[in-house]
């Protein structure tokens, strides 16, 4: 009898030392994979920053080289019905400094992030060729004009990542410029306000883009006189919605330009 209750209490012993020793077993197991499972998440987490900070914070700023396609005209009421033309420039180039301010440290749907662009350099000139008629000569001539401006720029932008490190911008950006003109061995200038607006496509540094800029002044001491428009308009026969000699000759004494710019750009990002 003895025997047999030493027995039971033997086996009894044994099998909750086996029951213990598998419960801490399962313990340090679940232990270990919540290790592993929290250094998972870090690691991910890790990941996204470093992609966060890679493709958006080394990003931000850019560095624009662009050509310049640029027009200038009086903005005159009829000027096109009065036979004028636009000045197309032979040249022009721009260069434009700046950064993007992103509003939200997370993207949106995991790829949009609203901005605000700040350029503090839009250095843009542009050459045209004038021809005029030298009374005393009979003779027509030629002349070179230049138009430069200094601006800064600010406005609006949104930026979508779709994949990897591609991004595709759009931007609406106000100008406010000082604008110089070299014409007839003189030197005009005066403030002048343009808008800015177009779209970039960047992969990692590099970037191109277009944008369309347009903006008026009017430059002190600069005017027109009505020999310089086509036709003869001296004795005011006008017809229908073109304005007067005598209109005319009143805009031109407080002339302002209208300038229309197409720009397309390579682009470094940093």
């Amino acid at each position: 009898m003895k025997k047999l209750v030493l027995l039971i209490f033997t086996v009894s012993m044994g099998g909750g030392i086996a029951a213990s020793a598998q419960e801490v077993s399962q313990q340090k197991l679940d232990s270990l994979n919540q290790a592993l499972s929290d250094m998972s998440a870090r690691v991910k987490e890790t990941e996204a920053a470093e992609s966060n900070r890679a493709i958006w914070k080394d990003r931000s700023k850019y560095f624009n080289l662009n050509y310049v396609n640029q027009k200038l005209s009086p903005d005159i009421d009829g000027w096109d019905k009065l036979g004028g033309g636009e000045l197309k420039s032979d040249f022009g180039a721009a260069i434009v400094w700046g950064k993007t301010y992103y509003l939200h440290k997370k993207p949106l749907a995991g790829m949009i992030k609203f901005g605000i662009d700040w350029s503090w350099m839009d250095l843009n000139y542009a050459q045209y060729k004038v021809e005029a008629y030298d009374y005393d000569t009979d003779e027509l001539y030629s002349e070179k004009a230049h138009q430069l401006e200094y601006g800064m720029q600010i406005g609006p932008s949104v930026t979508i990542n779709p994949v990897h490190h591609l991004k595709v911008s759009a931007y609406f950006r106000v100008t406010p410029s000082y604008s110089m003109m070299y014409l007839n061995d003189e030197f005009y200038h005066h403030y002048a306000t343009f808008c800015n607006t177009g779209f970039a496509v960047a992969w990692k540094v590099l970037s191109v883009g277009c944008e369309w800029r347009w903006g008026k002044a009017s430059y002190d001491g600069l005017g027109l006189n009505l020999d310089d428009l086509e036709g003869d308009y001296s004795d005011g026969d006008f017809s229908g919605d073109i304005p007067s000699a005598d209109d005319v000759l009143t805009d031109l004494q407080d002339l302002k330009l209208k300038t229309k710019s197409f720009r397309v750009y390579f682009s470094f990002r940093f």
